[in-house]
């Protein structure tokens, strides 16, 4: 019963105060800054949740401490980060193209505030290892193993700092929207490639592919909006039907995999089965981002604790995990004990979002500080 409420609340947060166009009109802005920060804001507290899950009711935990409940929520992580690139490049693009000044001191503009948050919660899980006797070993990038890291979620950070590089030297440096285009979509693909080499993740690598797609929606916005206007229903409607289809196959394509070739999941086996489900991942992020569009060009989402949360996902995401290691039933590696075990899934939850938020939020208005520092002082007119 408990559980069931936080499934409420969070479609009153996503669903409270959402407007509905009529026939024969459109939302125009459905992809302007307002509005993307209120469904990021939301796609944050649904990775909290995701990582809740990990630490709950995963498949690959210790039966004695699975307590199912938000089991929805295991794989639910992957798509949410795909829309953080996808508005990520779209939003580069199109400050790019509306402000002169956009390129000038852009290294420490968008890097800094992100390193920040970072640090800081680096420093937390150093801690917490110090504590535990965890060694700090450090993985060569270009080592082929799992590449732990300290930070269990840090690999968001360098993947969004590459691929911040890549548009500025593609199109900060070089100044052509073709240059920048294929900078970014080849950095891109030689991430991927190493990620798939080396044998990191498939979260490392299942993603940030949205960033390029990001950029192209914004360069052609106008057009794709027209043309999705056409046959508006049946476009819809047959994504509505692929979405599940593509849903459960990112979820079990490496099942799947291993039934037709009869096989365990070892070896080069596992390697392929690992890909096919991630190959299907990529697919899935690509029918989300173009049903979130196609929703969002009739339904306007927003209120007010929407935007708040919007106003700091990246420091949530990196704050809300030290709380979940710290009450979950182990502290970064299985078998390390927590400060304090909270077997309860409800109270639990409660405790990592009542933690996480004004922490993440107090962080969040160090990091608008600095950037604020950081840009370059607008010319008084004369």
């Amino acid at each position: 019963m408990l559980i069931a409420i936080w499934y409420v609340l969070l479609a009153v947060l996503l669903f409270f105060g959402v407007k509905f166009c009529k026939k024969g009109m459109w939302n125009e802005d459905n992809m302007s800054l307002n509005t993307t920060k209120n469904f990021l804001g939301f796609c944050a507290v649904i990775i909290v949740f995701h990582h809740i899950s990990h630490m709950t009711c995963a498949s690959w935990l210790n039966p004695k401490y699975v307590r199912h409940g938000f089991d929805i929520f295991v794989t639910a992580g992957y798509p949410m980060v795909a829309m953080f690139f996808l508005c990520s490049g779209y939003g580069l693009y199109k400050s790019a193209k509306a402000k002169p000044d956009f390129f000038k001191r852009f290294i420490p503009v968008r890097f800094i505030p992100i390193l920040i948050p970072t640090g800081l919660t680096m420093l937390v899980y150093m801690y917490f290892m110090h504590l535990r006797k965890i060694p700090y070993k450090i993985d060569p990038p270009f080592a082929v193993n799992g590449h732990n890291t300290w930070h269990p979620y840090i690999w968001y950070v360098p993947c969004m700092l590459l691929l911040y590089l890549f548009f500025y030297i593609g199109f900060g440096l070089i100044k052509k929207d073709w240059a920048g285009i294929l900078v970014v979509a080849l950095g891109t693909l030689v991430y991927i490639i190493c990620g798939i080499v080396f044998q990191y993740g498939t979260w490392w690598y299942n993603t940030p592919h949205m960033f390029l797609i990001g950029i192209l929606l914004a360069k052609y916005e106008d057009k794709i909006f027209a043309r999705c206007k056409k046959l508006y229903a049946l476009r819809l409607a047959i994504t509505l039907i692929i979405w599940p289809v593509m849903w459960y196959l990112g979820n079990n394509a490496g099942g799947i995999y291993l039934s037709i070739v009869k096989h365990n999941y070892s070896g080069v086996y596992a390697y392929r089965a690992e890909l096919a489900g991630c190959i299907c991942q990529v697919l899935y992020t690509f029918v989300f981002a173009y049903m979130y569009y196609l929703l969002s060009m009739k339904i306007k989402i927003g209120n007010k604790v929407l935007a708040f949360f919007g106003k700091f996902t990246l420091e949530l995401y990196l704050v809300h995990g030290i709380f979940i290691h710290m009450f979950g039933f182990y502290l970064l590696e299985q078998g390390k004990k927590p400060l304090f075990y909270i077997e309860n899934v409800s109270l639990f939850t409660l405790v990592v979002l009542a933690l996480s938020i004004p922490v993440a939020f107090g962080i969040s208005l160090l990091d608008k500080k600095v950037g604020q520092l950081l840009r370059p002082k607008k010319k008084k007119n004369n």
